[in-house]
């Protein structure tokens, strides 16, 4: 009869100690004749798990055969257990790798008194452990129960876990069982530190009456508060904390409260003023609870560096503390001395490197006040520069000339700077010696310096950390690198050898995917840059990461490298949390914004009036739609006004004087999304569109439907091709008669059937509120009779927009945007080349020329002309080219508050050979941003400049999100 034996491994499988080696040294060489997996007894066809097998029938029988084999099973995170089963068969043996799943706990039950809410323990369990923790957390979870219920003071509660195992899935469910015993309460308080009226009031505050029940955490919010309020009053070196004491009846405790006010910290200010909002930043002894020496100190070297900065070079601001009864007064004397400004700044000894390339580099400039700690970084500034062209002796000095006191009070300062050039050094020969598995050709091609160069320590060492890189990248994270210059004796001549110790070659032994409970494990891969057997790359690690994350189907997902950092095949671990499939969104607010419609007291006059609008949103999507990182989504959207409202004029069944609100404008959008479809790297994206919009001069309904395919070429550039086909009818035309386009009464409903494409550059560092960075975009749409389109069109549009910290302000913010349309027909139809209403533009509103209404921009003549695009009325005509230029300084004021004055240009034009730089009108105007939880609040006043006849003052508006 065969002869069996089994071995059980636990976690740390890759220390196979001596454990069970006496059972398999008598089978330890003999072939493997099969191998078979088995989950908690029964077999078990899984190709992922096969393939982490080591010990492959035909391999004789190695201890490191099986410590990788279970090594790489116990990886993944999703068993318990593996044991080996080994039987002797024929001549061979035989073996099974029974596993044993890890049994999440999925749901958890409360039985017996508390005093904590179900609902609180949940959350607290899911905060701590997770929504899916493994079941030899229980007792971890049932401690964290018991603290919870010892915070509400019942301090001797006992929590014992019950688990449950299910199978198919495999699961776990939990009851806790609570005996929460008696709530402690307060029998005694005293108050060390305080007496009379001062320890009743402390009592008080904290809530330590006698009889109260003690809860721990409450009590120490308390105590914080009580601290924070005492800063607030100067107190800023009190001390408050609770000793407790419990009884041996466990049913009350007995609190000793060591207060400790401290002295009230007063600082004064004497001599010249310091700015009242600079003072706490200066000298934060409030930030910081303590008016020690060195943190004084450190004040007093902050205010004079503050002043000099200024250029007050011989700034002090000398301290002095002083300790009295309940009292500790620091006196700061502010002397700011005479402010020097630069007055001339000269450079001698340049001649190899032209002064006009160093002076860009310099900050001290003519008429900025003169600092010394700015002078000392001009000049390490123009010290690299030299050292970067190979001058590695070069040196800078600086010397100062002061004038006499002009008449303002300054002292002009003339900053001599002189440069010592010495010889400029050349490389001359680069060697490389030690790569083979890298060839040698990538090696100089990372490293970037070629003979005939500047020799610059700066260069040679980024090219050194490239050389790293690179040997990172292929799998040599334990490379090292070396870089040894050798100078000629008159210092004009290095030669470099790059000497290289490539180290072992690690490569991927397998990729382990585990907390995958929808997504396929095909899908995860997909996704990443690393593949078993290739090299353990830094950059394919880093790439995979983001990948993964950008599939945006995880809550998580992280990369572990598993094994001995000595190892030359390391297994990766991929593990991912997924988000939840189903997510729903909806908001409200209200639009307030100042139309155009028919004047009451004459209707071929348009006016402008402020209307009101309740709006609404819903949104709800569907993420890794069947579990292949596709998804749909649906978006809604509705606005609704006064049935009196115009955008209401001869609609069916709607009176013109009631006053019940209707939907006016609404949107449904769908959408389905398919990322690398087709096997590529471009994003799939079919959608729907169903919307009926107010204009001023038109309502319109449309309904689409369009695909396109998007591609990241890069971090920042993204472009896209799609085709869509629409159809949209126009109705409620306020335009006159007689002036009203050729097109619009031949089309007043129009199909388009378009090819459509874009690119994109995006650098902001925000995209709902940038301080930097820059946005670049051009579209075009090309609409084709022959796809079945009723009207031709050639149509694009191009934005450039960019945001800069201004220099030398706290957070001041200048955003310019450039905008470009241009747009013509393509065919012979009724028309000539106008577009249809709905495709021409529009400027006029709180994102263009922020003095005009929506709309409302445009050129007018009187009598008018073809080139129009307001009619006599006043109402907007529409064209086809679209000129706008706006700048913008965005002011913080106090947090969440920021100010903007800001600058709009542009105008609408009739076409693109009728744009006109003498049409081009302006405004000016200011505006206030709130950063609410929901995203900027913005108001904007807009005033037109010049104001011609007829037009309004100004317009405002208010909404979320900036201009641009």
């Amino acid at each position: 009869m065969p002869s069996c034996r089994w071995i059980v491994l636990a976690a740390a499988v890759w220390v196979w100690p001596a454990l069970a080696r006496a059972d398999v040294d008598a089978w330890l060489g003999l072939p493997v004749v099969s191998v078979r997996l088995s989950l908690e007894g029964e077999p078990l066809a899984d190709a992922r798990r096969g393939a982490l097998i080591e010990t492959t029938p035909g391999a004789p029988l190695t201890t490191t055969g099986l410590r990788e084999s279970i090594s790489h099973l116990y990886s993944r995170g999703d068993l318990e257990d593996v044991q080996v089963h080994v039987v002797r068969s024929g001549v061979g043996v035989a073996l099974t790798f029974d596993l044993v799943p890890v049994h999440p706990i999925v749901a958890v039950e409360f039985v017996g008194e508390r005093g904590v809410t179900t609902g609180a323990l949940r959350r607290l369990l899911q905060d701590r452990f997770g929504a899916r923790p493994r079941r030899d957390r229980a007792g971890e979870m049932a401690g964290a129960v018991a603290q919870a219920m010892a915070d509400e003071g019942y301090l001797r509660a006992t929590v014992t876990p019950d688990t449950t195992v299910r199978h198919a899935p495999d699961r776990a469910l939990v009851t806790f069982r609570i005996v929460s015993g008696p709530q402690v309460r307060i029998s005694e308080t005293r108050v060390d530190g305080l007496s009379g009226a001062d320890a009743d009031a402390l009592r008080a505050r904290l809530r330590v009456l006698n009889g109260a029940p003690y809860r721990r955490r409450d009590l120490d919010a308390r105590l914080e508060a009580a601290r924070a309020d005492l800063a607030a009053r100067g107190h800023y070196e009190a001390r408050l904390s609770v000793e407790v004491e419990e009884a041996d009846t466990g049913d009350h405790v007995r609190l000793v409260v060591h207060a400790s006010d401290g002295p009230i910290v007063r600082l004064v200010w004497r001599g010249d003023a310091v700015p009242a909002d600079r003072r706490d930043e200066l000298v934060p002894v409030a930030r910081e609870g303590s008016a020690d020496e060195d943190l004084l100190e450190d004040a007093t070297n902050r205010i004079q560096a503050y002043f000099r900065g200024l250029g007050y070079r011989d700034a002090t601001a000398p301290h002095v503390r002083e300790v009295h009864p309940g009292e500790v007064r620091v006196t700061f004397t502010v002397t700011r001395g005479r402010r020097y400004l630069v007055d001339r700044v000269e450079l001698a000894g340049a001649t190899a490197v032209a002064p006009e390339t160093l002076r860009p580099l310099l900050r001290t400039a003519v008429g900025q006040p003169f600092s010394q700690l700015v002078l000392d970084g001009d000049l390490a500034q123009l010290q690299a520069a030299y050292r970067q062209q190979g001058f590695t002796a070069a040196r800078l000095a600086a010397s100062l000339d002061t004038g006499p006191e002009a008449p303002d009070g300054h002292v002009p300062v003339v900053v001599h700077v002189a440069v010592t050039e010495s010889a400029q050094t050349l490389v001359r020969a680069v060697r490389v010696v030690g790569p083979q598995a890298v060839p040698t050709a990538d090696v100089e091609a990372a490293f970037g310096v070629r003979a005939g160069q500047p020799y610059a320590p700066t260069i040679v060492m980024a090219g050194r950390a490239a050389v790293a890189e690179l040997y990172a990248n292929r799998g040599f994270g334990r490379a090292t690198i070396e870089v040894q210059p050798v100078l000629a004796t008159d210092q004009r001549q290095a030669d470099l050898t790059l000497t290289i110790r490539e180290g072992t070659q690690v490569l991927v032994d397998h990729l382990l995917v585990t907390g995958n409970r929808r997504t396929p494990v095909a899908t995860i891969l997909g996704a990443v840059s690393l593949r078993d057997g290739e090299p353990l790359g830094a950059a394919a690690i880093g790439e995979s990461q983001r990948q993964l994350t950008a599939l945006g189907i995880f809550r998580r997902a992280r990369l572990t490298v598993l094994g001995r950092e000595e190892d030359d095949r390391r297994d990766v671990l991929i593990t991912v949390e997924e988000a939840p499939l189903t997510t729903i969104g909806y908001g409200g607010g209200v639009e307030v914004r100042t139309r155009v419609v028919r004047a009451a007291s004459d209707p071929t006059v348009a006016s402008e009036r402020v209307e009101f609008a309740p709006r609404g949103s819903f949104e709800v999507g569907r993420s890794n739609f069947l579990g292949r990182n596709r998804s749909v989504n649906l978006y809604t959207s509705t606005s609704l006004y006064p049935q009196s409202s115009p955008v209401f004029a001869n609609q069916a069944g709607v009176p013109a004087s009631s006053n019940r609100f209707g939907f006016a404008e609404y949107r449904a959008i769908g959408q389905y999304r398919q990322p690398r479809a087709f096997g590529t790297g471009a994003d799939l994206r079919l959608s729907g569109t169903l919307e009926q919009q107010i204009r001023s001069s038109f309502n319109f309904t449309r309904r689409g439907a369009g695909a396109d395919l998007a591609w990241r070429v890069t971090t920042r550039v993204r472009a896209s091709v799609g085709y869509q086909i629409q159809r949209t009818r126009v109705f409620n035309q306020n335009v006159v008669t007689s002036e009203q386009r050729t097109i619009d009464r031949i089309f007043p409903k129009v199909r388009l059937s378009s090819f459509v494409a874009s690119v994109l550059r995006d650098s902001r560092d925000d995209q709902v509120a940038p301080s930097r960075g820059t946005y670049l975009s051009a579209s075009g749409q090309v609409a084709v009779r022959a796809l079945g389109s009723e009207v031709g069109l050639l149509k694009s549009y191009l934005t450039a927009q960019a945001f800069r910290a201004v220099p030398h302000t706290r957070a001041v913010v200048f955003a310019v945007s450039g905008r470009l349309g241009m747009a013509t027909r393509t065919d012979g139809q009724g028309g000539g080349q106008d577009l249809p209403a709905s495709e021409r533009f529009y400027a006029g509103g709180d994102t263009t020329v922020r003095s005009f209404a929506l709309d409302r921009l445009g050129v007018r003549h009187v009598p008018a002309q073809a080139t129009d695009t307001i009619d006599s009325s006043g109402f907007p005509l529409g064209g086809n080219a679209l000129v706008l230029v706006n700048g913008e300084l965005r002011i913080p004021v106090v947090a969440g508050i920021t100010m903007a004055t800001f600058v709009d240009a542009g105008n609408v034009f009739a076409t693109v050979s009728a744009i006109d730089a003498r049409e081009i009108r302006s405004a000016v105007g200011l505006g206030i941003r709130y950063k609410s939880p929901v995203g900027p609040l913005r108001f904007d006043v807009g005033v037109k400049v010049p104001r011609r006849v007829g037009d309004s003052r100004a317009a405002w508006f208010l909404t979320f999100g900036e201009a641009f």
